[in-house]
C-alpha cells in the first residue's frame, strides 16, 4: 500500500485502546472490557506513544490519568470512534443484524472503500493504493461481513456505491484529517509548563491556601492538569513514593517514614481548644482537668494533632477520653463544634486563629508546647519543575495571607 497516500499515526485500534484507558483508569479494566490480552492493550499504547512522540498517560491516584498531550490525543480520539458510532448507528437501520463495525473497523477498510467509490472500479482504486485486485476485493467483503448489507451494486461502467458505501466513504473523509493533523497539533502546543500537578492533603491541612496557589498556576499555566485530593499519611505517603501524586501538605512530623521522602517547612501553626462561642465551658474550664469529661472532636488516630490531643491527658495523669468523635476535614469540625456541646483540638495558623468564625470561640487554657508546622512533604529525587512552581505559589500565597493579618 502506498504509505504516501495516507498518514495515520493512530490506527483505530489505538484510538479504542486509549479511550477505554481512560474510561477505565488501567490498562488491566481496560483490556477486559475490550476482551483484549493485557499485553495486547499496553503493546497498541506503547506503539502511540512511539508513533506520536508524547506520552499520553501518566500514573496517578485513580489510575491512568492523561497527560496534556494526552488530553489533545484523547479528544481526537473519541471524536473519530463518536463519528464511526454515529454512522454504525445509521447503517443499523437498514438491518436487524448487530452491526461490528466499530468493534472491527481499521483505517484501510475506510480508505479502500472511499477509493472504490471515488473512482467506481476496484481495479483502478488498487491502483491507485498501490495493491492488488484480490486484496480490495477481500476488504470490500470484510466491511460488508461488518455491517451486513451490500456495498456496491455491479454496473457495465463499474461499481455502483450503495447507501451503506457512500455512509462510509464520507465517514473515512471527516475523521481522517483529525488523524492525519494530530502529530502538527501536538508539535504546536505552547512552549510553557505543562503536565500534571496532583497535590495530597492530609486531614486539617492547608484547605484555605492550596486553592489560592492553584488559581494562580490555573491562569499563568493552561496546560497544567491540577489535582488535589485527600487521604491518611500512609496513603500520600505511598503515592508520592509510587509517582502516583507529585508532593502532599499537611502537619509536619519527625520526619518522614521513607528514606526517600524529604519535608520541607512552610507555616507555624499552634494547637487550639476551641468550642461554641456560647459553650459554658469558656465560664469554668481553667485547666485540661477541668475539661476530662466533655466530649471531643478530634482527628483520627495516627495523627500529629491525635497524638499530642493524648499526650495532653497524660500530662495530666489521665486517660484519653475513649468517647471522641472523629473527623477528616477542618470545615466539618468547626460545623459540629457550633452545633453541638462538643470541644474540639484544632490548630491554626495566625491569620485563621484572628478570623476564626464568630459563633467559635478559643478556650483560653495554656497548652503545653502547642507549636506545630504544616509543611509539604516531596520525594527526595522526583521534584519537577511544575512542582517547584506551586511551592513558590503556596509560599506568596502563606507570605500574602500573613501580611494581610
Amino acid at each position: 500500500m502506498n504509505t504516501t497516500t495516507a498518514h495515520f499515526p493512530l490506527t483505530i485500534k489505538q484510538c479504542r485502546v486509549i479511550r477505554e484507558i481512560m474510561k477505565k483508569g488501567t490498562e488491566k479494566d481496560a483490556s477486559t472490557s475490550l476482551s483484549l490480552s493485557q499485553s495486547s492493550v499496553s503493546r497498541a499504547l506503547s506503539q502511540a506513544e512511539h508513533a506520536l512522540e508524547v506520552s499520553i498517560f501518566t500514573r496517578g491516584w485513580s489510575g491512568a490519568e492523561p497527560t496534556s498531550a494526552g488530553e489533545l490525543v484523547i479528544s481526537s480520539c473519541n471524536s473519530i470512534l463518536q463519528a464511526i458510532a454515529d454512522t454504525e448507528r445509521q447503517l443499523q437501520q437498514n438491518t436487524t443484524t448487530l452491526l461490528k463495525l466499530k468493534t472491527y473497523v481499521e483505517w484501510r477498510h475506510l480508505m479502500i472503500i472511499e477509493a472504490v467509490v471515488r473512482v467506481g472500479s476496484a481495479s483502478v482504486a488498487a491502483q491507485i493504493l498501490e495493491m492488488t485486485q484480490p486484496a480490495v476485493s477481500k476488504t470490500l467483503k470484510e466491511v460488508e461481513n461488518m455491517v451486513q448489507q451490500p456495498l456496491f451494486s455491479r454496473a457495465r461502467r463499474g461499481l455502483i456505491p450503495q447507501t451503506a458505501a457512500k455512509q462510509l466513504a464520507s465517514l473515512y473523509l471527516r475523521v481522517s484529517p483529525v488523524v492525519q493533523s494530530l502529530q502538527h497539533q501536538l508539535q504546536s502546543l505552547p512552549n510553557e509548563l505543562a503536565g500534571r500537578l496532583s497535590v495530597g492533603m492530609l486531614s486539617f491541612s492547608c484547605q484555605d491556601i492550596v486553592p489560592i496557589a492553584f488559581a494562580s498556576i490555573f491562569k499563568q499555566h493552561s496546560g497544567i492538569r491540577l489535582q488535589a485530593m485527600q487521604g491518611p499519611y500512609h496513603m500520600l505517603a505511598n503515592a508520592l513514593r509510587q509517582g502516583e501524586i507529585d508532593c502532599f501538605l499537611g502537619l509536619m512530623r519527625k520526619g518522614p517514614i521513607h528514606s526517600e521522602l524529604i519535608e520541607l517547612p512552610l507555616l507555624r501553626a499552634r494547637y487550639a481548644l476551641i468550642a461554641r462561642a456560647d459553650h459554658p465551658v469558656h465560664s469554668y474550664a481553667k485547666t485540661l482537668s477541668d475539661l476530662v469529661n466533655e466530649r471531643w472532636i478530634v482527628a483520627r488516630h495516627g495523627t500529629p494533632i491525635r497524638d499530642y490531643f493524648e499526650s495532653l491527658f497524660h500530662s495530666i495523669d489521665n486517660k484519653p477520653p475513649i468517647q471522641a468523635l472523629e473527623m477528616l476535614t477542618f470545615a466539618s469540625s468547626e460545623e459540629l463544634v457550633i452545633h453541638s456541646d462538643a470541644i474540639a483540638l484544632l490548630f491554626y495558623d495566625d491569620w485563621n486563629i484572628n478570623k476564626l468564625n464568630p459563633r467559635l470561640k478559643q478556650i483560653p487554657i495554656t497548652l503545653p508546647q502547642p507549636e506545630c508546622t504544616i509543611g509539604i512533604t516531596l520525594h527526595r529525587e522526583r521534584q519537577s519543575a511544575i512542582t517547584q512552581t506551586f511551592i513558590s505559589e503556596l509560599k506568596l500565597s502563606i507570605q500574602h495571607k500573613l501580611t494581610s493579618i
